[in-house]
C-alpha cells in the first residue's frame, strides 16, 4: 500500500514538471528570499502593524534598515516621505499624503503593496538583465511590470500610471481581460467600472516634485532618524551624494527616481537619496 502511494506521488510530480508547474514552485521559493526593510524616513512617517491575536492596528516604532511584514500599512504626512528598498535590489519612493498596504512577497503572483491613496515612484529592478515579475494593486487597478519605473497616483477610485522606462501592463479589477500596455513616456487614467483609458504621452520631468526629498542640497543629512509613535525622533549625522543629471526613462530619485540597489552613484543620473533629512514630527 505504501509503494502505491509513493508511485502516485512520483507520478503527480512528474505531471507537474511537464506542465510547468515545476519551475513556478521553484521560483516560489525563491520569492520567499525577497524581503522589503526601510531605507529612509522623512517628516511625518507611521507604521501601522496589527499584533498577533488582536483586531486593532497598532503604531509601531521602527528605524532605517527595520525589516517590514506583509500587512503592515505605511502612512505619510504632509510631509512625509519614505523610501522602501527590497532584498532583490528594487525600491519605492512613497511620497507625503499616501497610504500603502505591503504584501506577501512570498506569494504568486508577488504583489509589493496595495496604494489605498497618494503618490509613490516604484523602480523594479530587473534581474541578471532578466524580467523581475511584480504587481502593484490600487483599489481599481492592477499593474503587472518585470523591471521598469514607474509612478502611481491614486485619488478616490482614479487611478494614474505614469511610465518613466520598461513596459506595464494595467488593468481595471474589474475587467481583468481589457489590459492596457504602456511603454516609456506613457500614461493611462483608470475609472471604476471602466477600462483603462488609451495610452497617452506626458511630459519628460512630470511628477518629479511630488517625490523630491526637502532637503537637496548635498549637505550632512541625519540619516539614522528613529521613528516612534510615541515622541520626536532622534538619530545620527551621515551624508550622501546629489547632483547629476536627469534622462527620459531614468529619472532620478533626487530628481527623483528609487536607488538601482547597485550600491553606487552612476554615470549620468545621481544616486538616490537613501539617508534625507530628517524634519517634522510624527503624525
Amino acid at each position: 500500500m505504501v509503494v502505491k502511494k509513493l508511485l502516485i506521488v512520483c507520478h503527480i510530480c512528474a505531471l507537474l514538471c511537464v506542465l510547468g508547474v515545476g519551475p513556478s514552485i521553484r521560483s516560489g521559493k525563491a520569492q520567499e528570499m525577497v524581503s522589503a526593510k526601510v531605507l529612509s524616513i522623512e517628516g511625518q512617517v507611521e507604521i501601522q502593524r496589527q499584533p498577533t491575536n488582536q483586531a486593532q492596528f497598532q503604531k509601531i516604532a521602527f528605524k532605517i534598515e527595520d525589516q517590514l511584514k506583509a500587512g503592515d500599512t505605511i502612512v505619510t504626512g504632509k510631509n512625509g516621505r519614505l523610501v522602501l528598498g527590497l532584498s532583490d535590489g528594487s525600491q519605492a519612493v512613497i511620497a507625503p499624503k499616501t497610504t500603502v498596504v505591503i504584501k506577501d512577497l512570498s506569494q504568486s503572483p508577488r504583489t509589493l503593496f496595495n496604494v489605498i491613496r497618494g503618490k509613490t515612484r516604484v523602480h523594479i529592478e530587473k534581474l541578471g538583465g532578466q524580467p523581475n515579475p511584480y504587481q502593484v494593486n490600487t483599489p481599481t487597478a492592477v499593474i503587472a511590470v518585470r523591471g521598469t519605473i514607474f509612478d502611481v497616483l491614486v485619488d478616490g477610485n482614479e487611478t494614474q500610471v505614469f511610465l518613466h522606462e520598461g513596459q506595464v501592463a494595467v488593468t481595471n479589477l474589474a475587467l481583468p481581460d481589457q489590459p492596457v500596455i504602456l511603454s516609456a513616456g506613457q500614461a493611462t487614467k483608470i475609472l471604476m467600472q471602466r477600462p483603462p483609458n488609451p495610452p497617452n504621452s506626458f511630459k519628460d520631468g512630470r511628477n518629479d516634485g511630488m517625490f523630491k526629498p526637502a532637503r537637496n542640497d548635498g549637505g550632512p543629512q541625519d540619516n539614522r532618524r528613529v521613528a516612534d509613535s510615541s515622541g520626536p525622533d532622534s538619530g545620527r549625522n551621515g551624508s550622501a551624494p546629489d547632483g547629476g543629471a536627469r534622462q527620459r526613462g531614468n529619472p532620478s530619485m533626487d530628481s527623483p527616481r528609487p536607488d538601482s540597489g547597485r550600491g553606487g552613484p552612476q554615470s549620468g543620473s545621481s544616486r538616490p537619496n537613501a539617508n534625507p533629512s530628517n524634519s517634522g514630527k510624527r503624525p
